[in-house]
């Protein structure tokens, strides 16, 4: 008996190893999708020409207005920043050194061969009306601090006016060449 039931026991044993146990699986997907994001702007027109300017003038891109803006210009060269990218951006701007024969320093003051150069960041372009709210550039090619720690969306338009007071005096009366640098950083 102890053998028949041994017998059973192996044989039932060699039928669970030849016939394998139904295995059952269910499948599913998941969908996954990824883009790149783009951080990119566009500055129109890129060029700014102040004139010929006396020493301790002002004068700035903005336009002309007798009351409100009395420095600005008859013809406006306001700079538009535009996020061309595909995510809110921080924009940031800096400035160069006059370059000529003998530059002039920038500085948030003014003296000999050193003149003094501003900012205003806003969403509308200046009509003529109201004040404008300049930030001075304290050291040049350092970016300023970001404007108001506003985020521009995507396709978002942006207004740069930029305001320099020349030099007190100078060493050099020609042409100096201004670089103003801007910068957009993914937000």
């Amino acid at each position: 008996m102890k053998r028949r039931i041994i017998a059973l026991l192996i044989g039932a044993a060699l039928v669970t190893l030849v016939i394998p146990a139904a295995v059952f699986s269910v499948e599913s997907t998941v969908s996954c999708t990824v883009s790149a994001y783009l951080v990119s702007l566009s500055v129109d027109d890129g060029s700014v020409d102040y004139g010929v300017l006396a020493l301790g003038q002002n004068r700035n891109t903005a336009l002309y207005d007798l009351t409100d803006n009395p420095d600005g210009m008859a013809a406006p060269q306001t700079q538009t920043i535009t996020n061309t990218g595909t995510v809110a951006e921080e924009i940031r701007v800096k400035t160069s050194n006059a370059i000529g024969t003998a530059n002039w320093t920038l500085n948030w003051t003014y003296g000999e061969d050193i003149f003094q150069s501003e900012y205003d960041l806003d969403t509308s372009q200046h009509s003529g009306s109201g004040q404008l709210g300049w930030l001075p550039f304290l050291a040049a090619d350092t970016y300023a601090l970001p404007w108001a720690g506003e985020d521009v969306p995507p396709g978002t338009v942006r207004y740069l006016e930029l305001r320099i007071t020349m030099p007190v005096s100078v060493t050099d009366y020609g042409i100096h060449n201004i670089t103003v640098t801007v910068e957009a950083l993914a937000a």
